[in-house]
């Protein structure tokens, strides 16, 4: 089994390096999975790429309420950017793909091609309407009730894997997939297994979703979108509305899968993204 990659520091900001030869692939994650999770996705990518993940704040640990902003995050981006000193080929999941967005805006010649895979495209009357709600009353906010609520430490590692594999937002993953996610997803301490990405993080960057859509039609790189068929985040009308705003992006719809496609279907991901990008 695979395990994760090596880290190194960039200005404070942490990078899992999953090594391979060529151009620079940055990788900017989702909401509650940590680089290394991925390590099936990127290290396919590995063969084509210099791929690197950016850890982003919350795996930093500190007070979530300290973090006012996903435009931090593309701010780090930035920085990793800047660092590498020469465009790059971006791959961004959920939250990820909009702080990759974001940081495009800072630096628009930034990136070589973009990968955004499920992105959080919500109206803006509804981002609004959460940011509101998520500040007065997050046990209101689904996503952010599901996070505080959850299970964040066991006994051990297998226990962990026991008490994810019956989880329906798991039941597309593999085994081994889901390994990833146990082994690269926890730390042990004292002997027991706690969360990388704990709860009260993941609820506060669900509180502090950003209206990306106008950045959408800005992007002047080449894009490429991707889908899960049964995704429960990314509608259809979005991804409607996303073709119709950006009529030059290319799109792919992923069949027998969800929000969490990358972890789902990785080995096809990673082909996908390489065949895209390989034209550029």
């Amino acid at each position: 089994m695979e395990k994760g990659a090596e880290l190194f520091l960039v200005d404070g900001i942490e990078l899992a390096d999953f090594g391979g030869e060529g151009p620079i692939l940055l990788f900017s994650h989702a909401n509650g999975y940590p680089p290394r999770v991925y390590s099936q996705l990127l290290s396919k990518l590995s063969k084509n790429f210099r791929v690197f993940g950016i850890e982003h704040r919350p795996l930093r640990g500190g007070n979530p309420n300290d973090f006012l902003s996903w435009d931090v995050m593309s701010q780090d981006i930035v920085k990793v950017i800047d660092f590498f000193n020469e465009p790059i080929f971006a791959l961004g999941h959920s939250m990820g793909g909009s702080a990759l967005m974001m940081a495009a805006k800072h630096r628009p010649n930034c990136y070589r091609a973009m990968a955004l895979v499920e992105p959080v495209l919500l109206p803006k009357i509804a981002q609004f309407a959460l940011n509101i709600v998520a500040k007065w009353f997050p046990s209101r906010v689904p996503p952010m009730r599901r996070a505080l609520n959850r299970t964040d430490n066991w006994d051990n590692r297998d226990l962990a894997f026991d008490h994810f594999r019956p989880k329906r937002v798991f039941k597309n993953f593999s085994d081994e997939a889901l390994w990833q996610y146990v082994e690269n997803g926890t730390y042990i301490q004292n002997g027991r297994a706690y969360l990388r990405f704990s709860k009260e993080w993941e609820a506060r960057c669900y509180a502090l979703v950003q209206n990306v859509w106008p950045l959408l039609g800005e992007l002047r790189m080449p894009v490429i979108g991707f889908k899960g068929a049964n995704s429960n985040t990314l509608p259809a009308s979005a991804w409607k509305k996303w073709k119709l705003k950006a009529p030059a992006h290319q799109f792919v719809e992923i069949e027998e899968s969800g929000h969490l496609l990358p972890l789902e279907h990785p080995d096809l991901l990673a082909a996908h993204v390489a065949a895209f990008f390989a034209h550029i």
